[in-house]
């Protein structure tokens, strides 16, 4: 049987068939949006596959049957395989005793030729202009600032088509009023390519791409001078030059420090505009919020215990570093318990390039496992005391002018691994390098000169946060999608 490769530049057979596409998963989305933008998708009968069992009865809204119920209609049709190489030919054996009008594929280069047409076709579409796009740290979830301002977004009615981009189609902690687009499907590129908005807390997707009339907008992800950030810490030419690409196709950056203006100037090689507004994910711990309740609710934490966050940071994770982490809370627990006079339960959510160690190491008997908990601001809310190492979610949560202690049981390695912009004695928290250490720091505990020495390190380095960030945004994107 005769099966050629799909020519994107010459789709005239095509144009004269009736068309069943074998396959319906990445390869077949393509090829169906390439139709579509083609004005071929009429042409598509159904998707074809060879076991319906956790396939959806519906693939870009056109049914889904097994090859074996269309072998009445193969004689009218042109298949094409929108298969991997190995499934192809396997497919390809199985229609050898079938009668078939014709048959072609598509390979791996075809499906990037098509992503090229795709680019270029929906960049000829008009930008929807209450359109906004957000990723927030690369497909993760719903999370961070841009969750924060999406949240601002719906609740103040703004009439505007919101779209989530998700690294996986089952993440499920959307509202419903958002739309999900998968990176890398054909949708992505549709609506990132047709937005007015695109907010992202990391580097933008497509900045390569970007059209004219588009505002793009990076709202980052940490402000205080902890550790470098962009072209501070990584040195290869490679690496600067993306950054500086993508940042110089920002429209605005947002911070919650004065500090970090400068740091966007110098590091992220950007030179635009620069919003100061604070933080949108920390208006939460200015404003009434239901974030204690619901986490005691989650994890079965009784009114009466006191919640201590433990939330270190990453590290590379070669050698004996998982010691690093090894803390004996029940000894940790009876200091705060006399410090503090009352009983504390510990919640721990590590980095998320640590999940793995979740279920490899089981981590702390008798504590609360929250690293899979998708919201950092809702702990931090929920929290009573923060232990941490060196990551700036320290800056976030002493906006309530709550504890924070530091456990930085390899200080020298970690500065030398990565370096900071303030040196860690200047940091207002109390530190420690060994557990004995921590727990005299608990004990000796004095809140008025930690209160006075946090509040002259936030006005040292410019804190913007007041409760309002979220609101400010919202009126800088309603100016920006009414011009």
């Amino acid at each position: 049987m005769e099966c050629r490769i799909l020519d994107v530049n010459d789709l005239s057979e095509i144009t004269d068939n009736r068309l069943i596409v074998y396959g319906a998963g990445q390869y077949g989305g393509f090829l169906y949006s390439f139709l579509e933008l083609k004005g071929l998708a009429e042409n598509v009968v159904c998707f074809a596959v060879t076991d319906t069992s956790g396939s959806s009865d519906t693939f870009y809204g056109k049914r889904v049957e097994p090859i074996d119920r269309l072998a009445g209609q193969l004689k009218d049709c042109m298949v094409i395989l929108a298969l991997g190489e190995k499934a192809a030919g396997e497919v390809l054996e199985r229609l050898q005793g079938c009668e078939v009008k014709a048959v072609c594929r598509v390979n791996a280069q075809v499906v990037e030729d098509i992503r090229a047409e795709l680019i270029a076709g929906y960049k000829k579409l008009p930008l929807q202009k209450n359109k906004i796009v957000f990723s927030s740290y690369d497909g993760m979830g719903y999370r961070c600032n841009c969750k924060y301002i999406a949240e601002r977004l719906l609740r103040d009615k703004v009439q505007a088509e919101l779209v989530w981009l998700v690294s996986d189609k089952d993440i499920s902690d959307l509202p419903e009023t958002i739309t999900k687009a998968v990176i890398g499907s054909p949708q992505f590129y549709k609506e990132v390519l047709t937005a007015k908005v695109y907010i992202t807390n990391t580097v933008h997707f497509l900045y390569e791409h970007k059209r004219e009339g588009q505002f793009f907008v990076n709202t980052w992800h940490g402000y205080g001078p902890f550790k470098l950030a962009e072209g501070d810490v990584n040195k290869d030419e490679a690496s600067r030059e993306r950054y500086r690409k993508s940042n110089e196709a920002s429209d605005l950056f947002i911070t919650a420090s004065s500090f970090y203006t400068h740091i966007y100037r110098s590091s992220f090689f950007y030179q635009g505009e620069v919003l100061e507004c604070g933080a949108p994910r920390n208006d939460v711990f200015f404003n009434e919020h239901a974030c204690g309740r619901r986490i005691r609710e989650i994890y079965r934490i009784p009114q009466d215990k006191g919640i201590v966050l433990y939330a270190p940071t990453y590290r590379s994770m070669t050698g004996d570093d998982f010691e690093r982490y090894n803390l004996d809370w029940e000894n940790i627990l009876g200091s705060f318990r006399e410090r503090f006079g009352k009983e504390f339960v510990v919640v721990y959510k590590l980095h998320h390039y640590m999940h793995r160690l979740v279920s490899e190491k089981g981590m702390y008997k008798n504590a609360v496992e929250a690293t899979f908990y998708p919201d950092i601001q809702d702990l931090l809310a929920a929290a009573d005391i923060v232990v941490t190492d060196y990551s700036s979610l320290m800056w976030d949560f002493s906006l309530q002018r709550r504890p924070v202690f530091l456990y930085q049981n390899d200080r020298d390695e970690y500065t030398n691994d990565r370096g900071f912009y303030a040196p860690v004695s200047e940091w207002p928290y109390p530190k420690a390098h060994s557990q004995d250490e921590l727990a005299e720091q608990i004990l000796d505990f004095d809140e008025d000169k930690y209160i006075t020495e946090l509040n002259a390190f936030f006005e040292k380095y410019g804190s913007c946060d007041d409760g309002h960030a979220s609101e400010r945004v919202v009126e800088r994107l309603l100016e920006v999608m009414g011009e």
